[in-house]
């Protein structure tokens, strides 16, 4: 018995070992609740942000705007809303973005945080903003 012991946890510590040293980012599921929220979310008109944050153990809180003039606009209030939620509940999960209006980003956010700073994340963040100009007008007055 204490063999097998013994080579479950070479084994375990050898998968843990490989897991650090891939180039796949963590990106935790999306818990079933805020999955529902989505869905509102995915309705509402104009430039929007959901930002999310899940902890490893599913523990989650989320933020989203909808209906501003700018994303930029739309994603202070959600980031406001988002550090609300984990400030309450106690949420250590890192906020990332999950979608720029229709276009779900999340992935890429959390790739992008692993490879190196907040600075760099931060950057990255910028970027797909920057990007979903060429995609839509996202700086454009909505239409009433």
């Amino acid at each position: 018995m204490k063999g097998l012991a013994k080579i479950l946890s070479v084994v375990s510590i050898g998968a843990l070992v490989a897991g650090c040293a891939s180039d796949v980012a963590y990106v935790p599921k999306i818990p079933a609740e805020v999955q529902a929220k989505l869905l509102d979310y995915h309705a509402q008109p104009g430039n929007k942000v959901f930002v999310l944050a899940v902890d490893p153990g599913g523990d989650y809180a989320y933020g989203y705007d909808y209906g501003k003039a700018t994303l930029k606009d739309a994603a202070k209030v959600a980031v406001e809303k988002v550090d609300a939620q984990r400030e309450a509940s106690g949420i250590v999960g890192r906020p990332y973005v999950y979608a720029l209006n229709d276009r779900v980003v999340w992935s890429e956010m959390v790739r992008a945080a692993q490879k190196g700073s907040v600075e760099d994340e931060r950057e990255a963040q910028r970027e797909v903003a920057e990007d979903m100009k060429d995609d839509v007008e996202v700086d454009a007055p909505i239409a009433e």
